[in-house]
């Protein structure tokens, strides 16, 4: 029976970042993905600059699209573009990203992780191939998580739908720029990324709409031929807790996905980064217990995240009354801004619709307050 100090179950950004900290470290981890090397899902792309700081240092460099302009279109009806002097996102292909995050670990692929069971000094970690055992085990498989299933934490509440085609073109045209569609569905939005030979084009919405009227949106916007793949993405939905004793979830898998705009890969990585933090200083205290983790997730997710979810409440229900200042220049302008800081910030976000005087939002943001859960 092979032991290891930590057991990472999942091998996305979440699961390779736990890993790569932990090596820097000197620290013995296995990581037990079930698919192959390739993990396919919808997933556009865009990732903040403020990615470069979660990163070590071996692998701050990286392929990566920059885009310093934005274009968004409101039902064919509003639209408006802006371009920054500096670039205010990054663009990655995630199969070659997720490859970079894990150069040098130590992955066992095509391997289904099973069960656990906790043991006195340990926990025993069951997969389709052998039993191993390991001081800690890191839940980072994604929204289906079966660590989280099994350790009942971070229960799924809140999804969305999303489908994604990727349209390949030999010359790619604006290859700056992003673009955001609003209005062609339901509680949601689509989106065109463009990457080194090919575009990503997707749209997402919340679960209990997207069948009813936002699946095949992406064909309303771009008609090119292209597969559509279409994935669960599990939204933050509030605090839980993200640890049991030795056990520990990093990533969709504790529902550390951005609920304004279902980005995942960024609160993937910082909580991988905290949760290495509280592992490396439980192992050399001999503490079996990560309980430290919730509070630092918290400490630097919740409020952006609770700002976020009451954002998201604000905009996609009300977009016909508030889209004249959504698609107005100076706004575009100001978001952009914000998140070339490194990571949007909602908290500046919500406080600047606190002092509004715009009045459709005024309504919005009345609304939100009065009725929203």
């Amino acid at each position: 029976m092979k032991n290891y100090s930590v057991i990472i179950i999942g091998g996305g950004p979440a699961g390779a970042t736990v890993g790569q900290y932990l090596k820097e470290k000197n620290i013995d981890c296995l990581i037990i993905e079930k698919r192959g090397s390739y993990r396919d899902k919808v997933c556009a792309g865009g990732i903040p600059l403020g990615i470069i700081n979660l990163l070590p240092d071996n692998l701050k460099n990286f392929e990566k699209m920059e885009y310093d302009i934005l274009s968004i279109d409101y039902g064919g009806k509003l639209s408006n573009r802006v371009k920054l002097n500096k670039p205010f996102l990054y663009g990655v292909e995630r199969t070659k990203f997720d490859h970079h995050l894990r150069k040098g670990l130590n992955v066992h692929y095509n391997e289904k992780f099973i069960d656990f069971n906790n043991e006195k000094n340990n926990i025993s970690v069951h997969t389709d191939k052998t039993t191993y055992t390991a001081k800690f085990l890191v839940g980072a498989d994604g929204v289906g998580s079966r660590v989280s299933i099994l350790s009942s934490l971070a229960r799924k509440k809140r999804f969305i739908l999303g489908e994604e085609k990727e349209v390949f073109q030999k010359n790619i045209t604006e290859p700056n720029t992003v673009k955001l569609f609003l209005r062609y569905n339901y509680l949601g939005y689509g989106w065109m990324l463009p990457k080194q030979n090919h575009y990503s084009a997707g749209s997402g919405a919340l679960q209990k709409y997207f069948l009813n009227s936002s699946k095949g949106t992406v064909e309303k916007f771009d008609k090119r031929k292209g597969t559509t793949k279409i994935y669960p993405i599990s939204l933050w939905g509030g605090e839980e807790s993200l640890t049991s004793g030795r056990i520990a979830l990093a990533g969709e898998a504790g529902n550390l996905v951005d609920p304004f705009t279902a980005a995942g890969i960024y609160p993937a990585m910082l909580s991988a980064k905290l949760l290495t933090g509280v592992i490396g200083k439980a192992l050399k205290n001999g503490k079996s217990n990560l309980q430290e983790y919730n509070k630092l997730v918290i400490d630097e997710l919740g409020e952006e995240f609770n700002c976020a979810l009451l954002l998201s409440k604000m905009f996609y229900p009300f977009l016909p009354l508030i889209k004249n200042v959504i698609v107005n220049r100076s706004t575009i302008q100001q978001a952009m801004e914000n998140i070339s800081s490194g990571y949007i910030s909602y908290k500046t976000f919500y406080r600047k619709v606190q002092r509004t005087r715009k009045i459709p939002v005024k309504i919005a943001y009345f609304l939100v307050q009065k009725f929203a859960n």
